[in-house]
């Protein structure tokens, strides 16, 4: 009976060992081939990581082609992390919205929107692409977007309401805003014309339009007991024709801190600049200045010339060329 047990278990080990043996080199061969796939995905990790801050280091320097080719790379490294897909998004809409090509921008922050439909960054940022579009309907939705989650941000909203041309609900927003004690300082100008009933829309302001026969130094005295903006707009037009550039200084200043809602004065305060030769200074002084402006091509041209004539001294002829034909092709429709 004991040989019969040790003829069984003796079958039993010939039958058993290999078979052990050779799962213990497909346990192996696994094992190798997940720490092969391990060091793979720790590696795409590492080089991720470099691009990424290679195009941070590329954008903060303004080489904007550069940081997309770097995050383009971190792209063929994706890991399928959301995370990640989203930051990638937003910086190329970033480096392609400085390089000015919009439509790019607007892509790629779209892009990143679908990961995060609520950042606030990139819904600003998308909101910006549709202003530099002209896109002011999808501009003044998105603004509605964002002031959801940042209520302070009330200018934005009443001037893309205007340019929109929905005066009545920039109207009721500004008296929403004062019942509640929330109506800031920046809309003071608006809430003044707005509700009464003088919209900031100045037809009459372009520069190369007639003003009443008075005289600078009537108008200076008028001025100094009736601080309003139509007797200001008269002094700063007639300084303008005479070139009196020391003066135009001296009002246009003043005229941005009493007035800042009226385009008018950020045309005049950038001629000035453009005279002392601070053609960077007056371009900002321009961008900021064009956001007042409602329904005025006129006044449009006037702007995209002046905005051509500091790209032409700064030597960007490419910007120059393109802004003076906008102001052409405004005047020739008006025309």
């Amino acid at each position: 009976m004991i040989k019969r047990v040790r003829y069984i278990i003796l079958i039993y080990l010939s039958i058993s060992l290999p078979g052990f043996a050779q799962k213990d080199s497909l346990a192996n061969a696994f094992i190798a081939k997940k720490n092969i796939e391990e060091l793979r995905s720790e590696q795409k990790k590492l080089n991720f990581q470099k691009f990424f801050f290679e195009a941070l280091q590329q954008k903060a320097i303004g080489n904007f082609d550069k940081a997309i080719s770097a995050l383009e790379n971190c792209q063929s490294q994706s890991l399928g992390i959301k995370e990640g897909d989203k930051a990638v998004n937003f910086e190329l809409s970033k480096n392609y919205f400085e390089l000015k090509k919009y439509i790019e921008a607007e892509a790629y922050v779209k892009k990143g929107l679908e990961i995060d439909p609520e950042n606030l960054f990139m819904l600003q940022l998308l909101k910006d692409t549709y202003n530099r579009q002209s896109n002011f309907k999808d501009a003044l939705e998105v603004q509605k977007i964002i002031i959801k989650q940042n209520p302070n941000d009330q200018l934005d909203l009443v001037i893309l309401y205007m340019r929109n041309q929905q005066i009545d609900n920039a109207k009721q927003f500004i008296i929403d805003l004062e019942k509640k004690g929330m109506l800031s300082v920046s809309l003071l100008p608006f809430k003044k014309s707005l509700l009464e009933g003088n919209v900031l829309t100045p037809s009459a302001n372009s520069v190369n339009k007639p003003v009443e026969q008075q005289s600078i130094e009537n108008l200076k005295n008028v001025y100094k007991t009736n601080k309003s903006f139509s007797v200001l707009k008269q002094l700063l037009l007639k300084l303008n024709t005479k070139e009196s550039f020391s003066e135009l200084e001296k009002y246009s200043n003043e005229a941005i801190e009493l007035f800042p809602a009226q385009p008018l004065v950020y045309l005049i305060r950038a001629k000035v600049l453009k005279q002392k030769k601070e053609y960077k200074n007056a371009l900002q002084v321009l961008q900021v200045g064009f956001n007042y402006i409602v329904d005025d091509p006129l006044l449009e041209a006037d702007y995209y010339e002046q905005i051509s004539l500091n790209y032409k001294k700064l030597n960007e002829n490419e910007n120059a060329s393109k802004y003076y034909n906008k102001a052409i092709v405004l005047r020739q429709k008006k025309s």
